[in-house]
């Protein structure tokens, strides 16, 4: 009996984890959910971190890109895609600037045109590897983001280090001073 309580709670709680990761997600599939036309390519194991509605969450190497004749097609590896629906997003809709979200090399934040809420930051490369394919039908600027906090997560990384470092700081020059005593 005690074996199924624990095996529902753990399965509660894994649903209960995956709904909330998956709202910024739910948020484009509001008007970006379905498949669409012939696939032309498909890169696996992708990597994004999506931003928005008060939050990120990443998708380090859970993503799948489909380039189609209209539009990319987004979908999340199959244990990881509960809530997920697949996604597909006309290259019309999509926008992006360069951002410094990731510290180990440059970065997109792509906005959607029918989803302004929520963001996808990516790795210039696999931006650039969707723009190849779209060509003028989506915008991809140089330049920073128009607004926003994207690109700030390396900031956020120096802040909290910080903070943490000159709190164990204290605490140790503390301990010190109150053994010495």
């Amino acid at each position: 009996m005690l074996t199924v309580i624990g095996v529902s709670v753990f399965l509660f709680a894994f649903g209960g984890i995956q709904w909330s990761n998956a709202r910024r997600w739910r948020y484009l599939s509001e008007n970006y959910a379905g498949t669409a036309d012939f696939q032309i390519k498909e890169r696996n194991l992708q990597s994004a971190v999506m931003l928005g509605l008060g939050g990120y969450n990443s998708l380090k190497g859970i993503l799948t890109i489909g380039i189609h004749h209209t539009g990319v097609s987004l979908r999340i590896l199959t244990p990881f895609s509960l809530f997920h629906s697949p996604l597909f997003v006309p290259f019309e809709d999509i926008s992006g600037w360069k951002t410094s979200w990731y510290l180990d090399g440059e970065s997109r934040e792509l906005t959607f045109r029918r989803a302004p809420e929520v963001k996808m930051v990516m790795p210039a490369e696999q931006a650039e590897w969707i723009k190849s394919y779209a060509g003028d039908k989506m915008m991809l600027r140089d330049s920073s983001p128009v607004r926003g906090n994207a690109g700030r997560g390396w900031y956020a990384f120096a802040v909290i280090n910080t903070g943490l470092s000159v709190i164990m700081v204290g605490w140790l020059l503390f301990y010190l001073l109150s053994q010495s005593q």
